[in-house]
């Protein structure tokens, strides 16, 4: 199938290429990044939009419906609006993860490094956590967009306070969005390490 085409341009997905361990202005001691030991780092974690269930696909192949598709382009413009979009993504292989990922960018010229990487494709919370570990660039905002269970998971174990349910008792309703800080000496493997500056749903932009 092939991907919407956005506003800037078609989006470039890049299929898993591998973490970049250390950032070019980095001074290695002990195995260790001193730069990113003194930086700042931001996570964001995006559950994919709503999906369709019409069809029979299998679970990977099935595409955004029509509430999904608006929600996508809502947030996109709501993230822009405080600037919030990431500057690497990565996306599970899912279609309804991929078409989410376009329609997020498709309000803004902004060309995030964007990785395809099927280790998030139904990703367990250590997946999640491994990942962010390993693509994290200081100073830089990256996004991860996948799959409950998982985005769940990770979004309740990473705060230092519980986040905040929806008006219907959930967490990480479809494209929903948690953002994180945290510096190099938080292990994101340790629970309640991050500080969570915002959780934002589609019912809180409509």
């Amino acid at each position: 199938m092939d991907l919407p085409r956005g506003q800037g341009g078609q989006v470039s997905f890049q299929d898993n290429a591998g973490p970049a361990r250390h950032c070019r202005l980095c001074v290695i001691y002990n195995d260790r990044c001193v730069y990113k030991a003194l930086s700042m780092f931001t996570l964001t974690l995006m559950r994919h939009a709503k999906s369709d269930w019409q069809y029979d696909l299998p679970d990977i192949d099935r595409p955004l419906n029509k509430r999904g598709r608006r929600d996508a382009l809502a947030m996109g413009k709501h993230l822009r609006q405080i600037n919030a979009l990431p500057d690497r993504l990565l996306v599970s292989p899912a279609q309804r993860t991929r078409e989410t990922a376009e329609l997020l960018l498709q309000s803004t010229e902004q060309k995030p490094e964007i990785i395809v990487d099927n280790e998030l494709y139904l990703a367990s919370r250590e997946t999640l956590l491994e990942l962010a570990e390993a693509y994290a660039i200081p100073d830089q905002r990256l996004m991860l967009l996948a799959h409950n269970p998982g985005m769940d998971d990770a979004v309740s174990f990473l705060p230092n306070e519980a986040p905040p349910l929806s008006s219907s008792g959930k967490l990480m309703t479809t494209c929903a969005v948690a953002l994180f800080e945290y510096n190099a000496t938080s292990d994101l493997h340790r629970p309640n390490r991050c500080r969570l500056t915002a959780l934002i749903r589609p019912e809180d932009i409509d």
